[in-house]
């Protein structure tokens, strides 16, 4: 490439042929054109790497890197591209996505706007594996408190984002909706922590980022997240359905934000609850929960009061606002 781009778009691949083309393709055909390609493959045992090597051939891919073995964590992948990057943004463009070919050009634009923001993310489309729209959607934009409205945008203080929004769930649940700075990522070893996990690493990661600066959120549908059929999902998880294995990245990502954060003491508590409950009421032996309660104690201190705090707050959130506003803490 002539000169350094100002956007680096990372595509992690393992085993996606049947959707890497749709990627591709709405990666080179993004309105913007300021950026460079970074192509990584985990080892994949389908076509994926003979399609990638095709792609490769267009001067905006710098590199192109095969892994001989699986490296374990999607997030690996991740920081392999971080490293190879040049731009001042990057963009984990996630294989099985796609998106609108505006994309690029509305998070740049708010970026350029707001300089203190280290993330810019937009709405995400739900689809199916083959590509059409199913009636999912985990953007939570349209609650009685929050009108949002399509085309608008909101920016918030960094911490803030954390203690009202990432202390309850990861709200930036899609990396290929996301924008981020290159610099805030700095060289990478306070996001470690991310890198050995399986399913939580992206929680942790924008806890992490959102420290270094503000958070756009950005009102329209810019990308296409693909649901696949059977798939366990961190919202599965949140309704029950898992059998323990994570609740130990949960564990770690509370503990960070605690650290790090200061958050009020009755938030706090009710937040340790709910934790207990989604525990308590998880698909697992007796022998994992014990287990899990146990970890959970030991990393976060939790006890009992939390879990009363938060029953008792759910009952009189009916009729007390202000417990309610806790309870619902979303800014």
């Amino acid at each position: 490439m002539d000169k350094t781009p100002l956007v680096s778009i990372i595509i992690p691949n393992f085993n996606h042929s049947r959707f890497l083309r749709e990627r591709l393709e709405s990666v080179f055909n993004q309105t913007f054109e300021d950026f460079e390609v970074i192509l990584l493959d985990d080892a994949s045992t389908d076509s994926s790497v003979e399609i990638l090597e095709e792609y490769a051939k267009d001067p905006r891919v710098s590199h192109l890197v095969v892994n001989k073995e699986n490296s374990g964590s999607p997030f690996r992948q991740w920081q392999r591209g971080i490293e190879l990057s040049q731009g001042k943004y990057i963009w984990i463009a996630e294989s099985d996505d796609s998106c609108d070919p505006d994309f690029l050009l509305t998070c740049v634009a708010m970026m350029k706007n707001n300089p203190k923001a280290v993330i810019a993310f937009g709405g995400s489309i739900t689809i199916d594996e083959n590509s059409s729209k199913i009636e999912i959607d985990n953007d939570r934009w349209y609650d009685k408190r929050f009108k949002r409205r399509q085309g608008e945008c909101r920016v918030f203080d960094g911490i803030r984002y954390i203690t009202h929004n990432l202390i309850w769930i990861n709200y930036i649940y899609n990396a290929s909706g996301t924008l981020f700075r290159r610099d805030a990522y700095g060289d990478g070893s306070e996001f470690e922590s991310c890198m050995r996990m399986r399913n939580a690493g992206d929680w942790l990661f924008w806890s992490i980022m959102a420290t270094k600066g503000d958070v756009i959120e950005i009102y329209r549908k810019l990308n296409h997240f693909r649901f696949h059929s059977g798939s366990t999902t961190r919202e599965g998880v949140n309704k029950g359905k898992s059998n323990g294995n994570l609740f130990d990245e949960d564990f770690i990502v509370l503990r960070h934000i605690f650290e790090n954060t200061r958050i009020p003491t009755l938030r706090k508590m009710i937040r340790l609850g709910a934790l207990m409950k989604k525990i308590q009421r998880a698909q697992m032996s007796e022998e994992d929960r014990k287990a899990a309660y146990h970890k959970g104690k030991e990393l976060l201190k939790y006890n009992k009061k939390d879990y009363l705090t938060e029953r008792i707050s759910k009952t009189l959130s009916n009729f007390i606002p202000g417990i309610s506003t806790i309870r619902n803490d979303r800014l």
